[in-house]
């Protein structure tokens, strides 16, 4: 496990990314650029409250946000609860508490893609995840059957939509198809679940965030090639080459 007090220091570049807005209505995804103001002993990072357009942007108490830390020993990323808000000689500071271990990021791992990519999936049992996290093995008989949508997508991971529960923390098998150049392939991905919120708009619906763990052939490289392909497609048709 790596030591946030080993790594991050004041003035790091941080960049936020609101991933739930804790019991308040969920607005639209935002990201916001700002930087450490201090980490104390306990872990808690404290961060300087980001600026748009000469205004200071409050971060709601409760809400989370994945950190992406640019430190000198590279990219770090991890989920932060704002627990507090306060004024230290006029600067606004927020106070973030990790819920999730801090992890080395390759950077291109994070570029995402918006999309609407039709997912199958299914929640590890006990045994099995135990398994999986030992062997990096599905069982090859346990069909995904849960629908779901991707909506956005990153060589690290995902967010999708499904009526389906999952738990929080636990592991998810999930099974989707992407054009590629060279043809259409399937993937068996398992992530895990980092984030689970009941969208406002439609009660029926989840929306959940997760972390692609193992992943073999070369998957993740071709996530990201997809990724940067589709995107290629979307600025020549906006550009009408």
């Amino acid at each position: 496990m790596i030591d946030i007090l080993d790594v991050v220091r004041p003035g790091d570049r941080v960049d936020l990314e609101m991933i739930s807005m804790g019991g308040e209505t969920k607005e639209e995804r935002k990201y916001h650029i700002t930087k450490v103001y201090d980490v104390t002993d306990d872990g808690i990072v404290e961060v300087v409250m980001p600026m748009e357009q000469s205004r200071v942007i409050v971060l709601s108490q409760g809400a989370q946000y994945e950190m992406f830390f640019y430190a000198g020993r590279g990219l770090y990323s991890c989920v932060g609860e704002v627990i507090d808000r306060r004024n230290d000689d006029s600067v606004s500071i927020a106070a973030l508490e990790p819920v999730t271990e801090l992890s080395k990021k390759q950077r291109r791992e994070y570029f995402r893609y918006s999309c609407a990519i039709g997912t199958m999936a299914r929640q590890l049992p006990d045994w099995e995840e135990k398994s999986y996290l030992e062997q990096s093995k599905l069982d090859i008989m346990a069909e995904p059957s849960e629908r779901g949508v991707i909506v956005d997508i990153s060589g690290g991971g995902m967010r999708f939509v499904s009526q389906a529960e999952y738990e929080l923390g636990r592991l998810v098998h999930t099974r989707f198809v992407l054009d590629l150049k060279d043809g259409r392939r399937t993937y068996d991905a398992v992530i895990r679940v980092i984030t689970a919120e009941r969208m406002p708009n439609q009660p029926a619906n989840r929306e959940y965030r997760g972390q692609f763990l193992y992943m073999e052939n070369g998957a993740r490289e071709e996530i990201i090639r997809f990724i940067f392909e589709e995107e290629r497609k979307t600025r020549k048709r906006q550009s009408g080459v």
